[in-house]
Parts: structure tokens; sequence; C-alpha cells
């Protein structure tokens, strides 16, 4: 699983997202880039699809080069947002000549904007580009899902998302006129599509977490984002990352979701508090998936193997797995062993199911060959099921719990935990 962390100050990737679709090998200058938006004027009043197309290539292909980005009059920029304002009419009906077009106005813009905080202002709030193509993505999603709009609207969502990147007088602005469509495009069957949704949203929320509220109070938003993350979409991921690092975000939305989201959002809390130096999950949702440790805990206890196959029993074992974790953190490590009850509901469940084991013939019941393993688990991966490493993690969080901290290796102790395991954990630092 990827970290978003790497992507906070060097946003190069979105800035330069699949320009590798520019094939151009040549290159016009701020000049010829003026009289081709000169001949856009005379093209488009005669709706001339084809000779726009060919123009657009060209100052497309000029941006490319920083210094024509560095000079590029505003004229220009508003000749491009023009083509979109007469374009916006002709979607109405599905039409390749007029999408592949726009797409070529898209790419311009989205050209135009890469490294140039004073062209995304100004694309932003001089010219009608940003509204225009907030109209023109809406009418392309409802129309059918050929190459030619799918296209566009990658292109189309590239550029919303370059006038964005580490510009936050841009971020607002295009947050309140596009964030429906954003929203809606996130459900968009083509995967590019969302992922590129995806990165516009990360990068707003990233600059601006006062908006962040519209997406936050939303589970659907939040779902959405899962299962795209799940699909391999990185900004997804990161979005999903993003939120789960503010305060109170957690606690939130945890039981709202299916339980196969928990266990996604579980993997993605445990990987920012191992792969991270700092501690970007704040301290209260780190004692709230505690509290929900304690209440579901004994589910792990029941070994019935259909029961075991279950989704709960995953649950409780990601949770300990991200608990022990977080006890080796010194971020953490101090609140967790503020709550006696977690101490004892670890020292209680660990010497149960020792107990249990000793009965025989169930799934915490000491084996001497894998012949004697159920059928169950001789069919299945044997490191999937939630009683692997169970034991190993709580004498982990046990020890963690009880290091350098007196008081809990006194009540581990009383907690009917043995001496020698508490001694040990305690003297041999953090596991």
């Amino acid at each position: 699983m990827a970290s978003a962390k790497k992507f906070s100050n060097n946003l190069r990737a979105v800035t330069e997202l699949e320009q590798e679709d520019d094939n151009y090998t040549d290159s016009l200058g701020v000049e010829n880039i003026f009289r081709c938006c000169e001949l856009l004027t005379t093209f488009l009043r005669n709706k001339k699809w084809s000779e726009i197309g060919d123009t657009l290539t060209t100052i497309s292909k000029a941006l490319l080069k920083p210094e024509n980005r560095k000079s590029v009059p505003l004229q220009a920029l508003e000749s491009l947002g023009i083509v979109l304002h007469v374009s916006a009419a002709e979607f109405k009906v599905d039409s390749p000549s007029v999408a592949a077009a726009v797409s070529e106005t898209f790419r311009a813009l989205r050209n135009s904007c890469v490294g140039e905080p004073k062209i995304q202002k100004d694309v932003t709030e001089k010219t009608v580009a940003v509204d225009e193509t907030c109209n023109i993505l809406k009418a392309l999603s409802l129309l059918p899902r050929n190459e030619h709009n799918v296209f566009c609207l990658r292109v189309g969502t590239q550029f919303l998302g370059n006038i964005v990147v580490n510009n936050k007088d841009t971020q607002p602005i295009v947050w309140r006129k596009c964030s429906e469509v954003l929203i809606d495009l996130l459900k968009y069957e083509d995967k590019k599509v969302a992922n590129y949704s995806s990165m516009v949203i990360y990068n707003i929320l990233l600059g601006h977490p006062d908006i962040s509220a519209a997406v936050e109070n939303c589970k659907e938003i939040l779902e959405i984002l899962i299962d795209h993350a799940m699909a391999d979409s990185e900004f997804a991921l990161f979005t999903v990352e993003l939120l789960l690092s503010r305060m109170g975000y957690l606690p939130k939305v945890y039981e709202k979701v299916a339980v196969t989201h928990r266990l996604f959002l579980l993997d993605a809390v445990h990987f920012m508090i191992t792969a991270d130096g700092d501690a970007r999950i704040p301290v209260t949702s780190i004692t709230f998936l505690a509290s929900q440790f304690k209440v579901h805990s004994d589910c792990i206890l029941k070994t019935c193997e259909k029961y075991v196959e279950g989704l709960e029993p995953a649950e409780v074992s990601k949770l300990l797995q991200l608990l022990a974790s977080a006890s080796a953190n010194g971020n953490y490590r101090s609140e967790l062993q503020k709550d006696t009850s977690l101490l004892i509901t670890c020292s209680m469940l660990l010497c149960s199911m020792h107990n249990l084991g000793k009965m025989g013939q169930n799934n915490f019941s000491a084996v001497q060959k894998l012949a004697d393993l159920s059928s169950f688990t001789q069919s299945s991966n044997i490191h999937e099921h939630p009683a692997f490493g169970f034991k190993s993690c709580l004498v982990q969080m046990l020890g963690n719990l009880c290091w350098r901290h007196p008081e809990n290796q006194n009540q581990a102790l009383v907690s009917q935990l043995t001496p020698k395991r508490a001694d040990t954990s305690s003297r041999h630092g953090l596991l």
C-alpha cells in the first residue's frame, strides 16, 4: 500500500499526468500560439470542427514548452475558454469530431497550467474554462461510453487536476463549481476517469482541509473511494489516508461502513502508523479502535469453523495486529498504557485461549504435524485464519503495555498473566 505522504510536497507526477499521450516532436512560439487562437474565432463561427481540432493540436503542442507557458497571453487562454463555451452546446448528441476538438482544448489548458501558478489563477478567474469544463463533463458522463467521449472525460478531469495542484487560490473555486460533477465521476465506470477525479478531490482537500466537510459527511463517497482504492487507484487511496488523518473522522464513519470496508480501513491505518515516522493518525482514533477491540474481542474464542469464516473474527484479528503495532509506537503507547481495561482484556483473552487450547480439537490447540490440522484449515491458507498469530500478537501487546510501566506490570500479574512472561516482556523492551 503506497503512502500519500511522499506526494504532499512534490506533485510532479500529478501535474504532468499522462503527457506521454502528447506524441509531439516540434513546437511553436508564443507568436504563433496567438495567431492560432485568432484562427479559432473564424473556425468556430463556421463550426469547422476538424480545423478547430488541428489548430488546437498545434497550440497544445506549443504549450508543452515551459518558455511558451510563461509568456502565453491571457487572450489565448480566453480563446480556449470560448472554444469550450461553443462546444458545450454541441454535446446534446454524440459527436466524435466535437469530442476530439474539446479533448485538444482540455489538453492545451492542461499543459498550460503545469508549474505556472499565475496561469492556473488566470484560467480559473479570468476565463470561462472551469465553468464550461464542468458543463461538458456533466454532458459527457451521460453520453455513450465510446472511445472519444471517455478520452475527453479523462483529459478534462486531468485539466481540473492540473489547475488545482499546489494552488490554494484555485482549489476552493474549482470545488465550489465542480464538486458535484467530480463526485459523480468517482462513480464512472472508466477506472482512469475515477482515478483522475480522486486526484482532483485529493489535491483540493490537501490544500483546504476546511472544504472536507462535504466529503467527510458522505458515507457513500468514502465507500466509493475505498472500492477504488481496493482496485489499486492510488489517488483514491491517498484521499482515504488523508481523511483518516483528520481528527474525529474514523470514529464517525467506522461503524457506518460495511465490514469489508472496515477491514480495508484497518489495513490503511495499520500501514500509516508503521510506515510513517510522524503520527498522522490521531491518538483519539487509536483509542477508539482499542474500544472496538475490547467490545468484540471475545468472538475470536468461538471456534466453530463456519463462524470463523465470517468477517467479525477477521476484524478483531486486524484490530489486534494494528493495536500491537500502535503500542510499539511512542506516539500512541503512553495513551494505550493508560487503558487498564485494555490490559485486562488482553490478559484474560490470552489465558482463555491457552486454556481452550488445552482442551484439544479446536483452532487454538497445539499441533505436532500438519496432518493434525482440521479439514477446513488444510483446504485454506493457514495464514488467513483469524486465529493465526493471535496469541503472539497478544503477547506483543501485553509486553508493550507493560514496558517501563510498573502499574501495568502489577495489573498483568493480578489478571493471571504468568510472572515469568510479564517480567520477560518488560525487560526485553518493545515487541
